[in-house]
């Protein structure tokens, strides 16, 4: 569905709530509690409205995360059926409702790089992810993550003035929609954390942050070059970061994540002073994953 029919068919009057005064609380330092809401994949891992091979549907998942004890969930755009209607839209609204859990942030990316060095493929990133901000507004989420800057192709200062100026005019459009704009580190500049500071530093939006991944820091593929230390990448990000996607995988005997060690990560996050959202994402095969992302949540809230 094009976004001007989509505009058009009144979605956003009849199913955007208002957001009259959320950016200015958006903003405010927030120091606890931290939210913690329920990425899909942890549960669903098919896409595009593909059934997923355990049996969940996409509009069983506010369900499935109330009972495992999450009061939000977050939503992708590639588990959202395709083409995605006005009836999917409200169906998705009114089954959070009934749920009980609010909607937190929106995952988006793959169809456009704002940051590219060519106008008019950068436009047409920015009218792309126009549509999903509207998504966003329209399933009340808080945020829209946005990936960007994800592969190295021109040089760091060059790709920073393309993707600042990309940013920018996504943002003044999201703030219009009561919608934050986060940029995730996910791999290429973004996984630098100086560049994605300056990123933040030079766009200078109010409404615009970083959704902060504990374990995306490949710098450059072919061979694969990392950022050395994510928790040095983390703690450089933290002015800045208003939500974080919380990896898990693996877990020790005693319960705590094998490769990523939450204790450390939480505790560098206390200086987020933007930080709302926790989001968590188990990708893991050797438990269940109901069991994953029980244990992920169980981490958060041990450490914060």
């Amino acid at each position: 569905m094009q976004r001007r029919a989509f505009i058009k068919s009144g979605t956003l009057g009849a199913v955007g709530l208002s957001t009259a005064g959320f950016l200015s609380a958006q903003i405010q330092p927030t120091k606890s509690p931290l939210k913690i809401s329920l990425t899909p994949w942890s549960l669903i891992r098919a896409s595009y409205g593909d059934l997923d091979p355990e049996g969940m549907d996409v509009f069983d998942f506010p369900v499935a995360a109330k009972s495992l004890g999450f009061d939000y969930i977050d939503h992708e755009m590639f588990h959202l059926p395709r083409p995605l209607t006005t009836e999917h839209l409200e169906k998705m609204r009114a089954r959070c409702e009934a749920a009980g859990v609010g909607s937190a942030v929106l995952l988006t990316g793959g169809i456009g790089d704002l940051g590219d060095p060519d106008a008019t493929k950068r436009k047409k990133a920015i009218t792309n992810y126009q549509y999903w901000v509207d998504v966003a507004a329209a399933l009340d989420c808080r945020a829209m993550r946005n990936v960007c800057a994800d592969f190295i192709t021109i040089d760091y200062k060059e790709k920073l003035k393309y993707t600042t100026e990309g940013v920018h005019q996504l943002a003044i459009y999201a703030q219009e929609k009561g919608i934050d704009l986060l940029i995730e580190n996910h791999n290429g500049y973004t996984s630098d954390p100086e560049w994605l500071a300056q990123l933040m530093e030079d766009v200078n939006e109010p409404n615009v942050g970083v959704l902060g991944d504990f374990s995306n820091w490949r710098i450059q593929q072919n061979p694969d070059r990392f950022y050395p230390d994510p928790y040095k990448g983390i703690e450089i990000l933290a002015p800045y970061i208003r939500a974080v996607s919380a990896k898990s995988e693996d877990f020790t005997p005693e319960g705590e994540e094998s490769r990523i060690d939450y204790q450390k990560m939480l505790k560098i996050l206390h200086n987020a002073p933007h930080l709302m959202f926790a989001g968590v994402e188990f990708f893991g095969t050797e438990i269940t994953r109901n069991e994953g992302a029980l244990k992920t949540k169980a981490l958060l809230e041990k450490y914060w």
